[in-house]
C-alpha cells in the first residue's frame, strides 16, 4: 500500500468502494480491470481487491 493510500485511508477518503481494482506494485486503484497499470505501466499488476478493500498483499 502506498503512503498516499494509507493517508487517504486514515482520513476516510478512500476510493476502495468505487474502485474495485488495485495495482499490486504502486497501489493505485481503478474502476475497471487493466492489462497493465496505467500509472506505473507494469503488465499483469492490476488485481481485483477483496471485500475488505485490499488486494490481499501484506505490505
Amino acid at each position: 500500500m502506498s503512503l498516499l493510500s494509507r493517508l487517504l485511508e486514515l482520513v476516510g477518503d478512500s476510493d476502495d468502494e468505487r474502485d474495485p481494482y488495485q495495482c499490486i506494485r504502486c497501489g493505485r486503484t481503478f474502476e475497471r480491470d487493466h492489462y497493465e497499470c496505467p500509472e506505473c505501466g507494469v503488465p499483469h499488476a492490476v488485481v481485483r481487491t477483496t471485500d475488505a478493500g485490499t488486494s490481499g498483499q501484506d505490505t
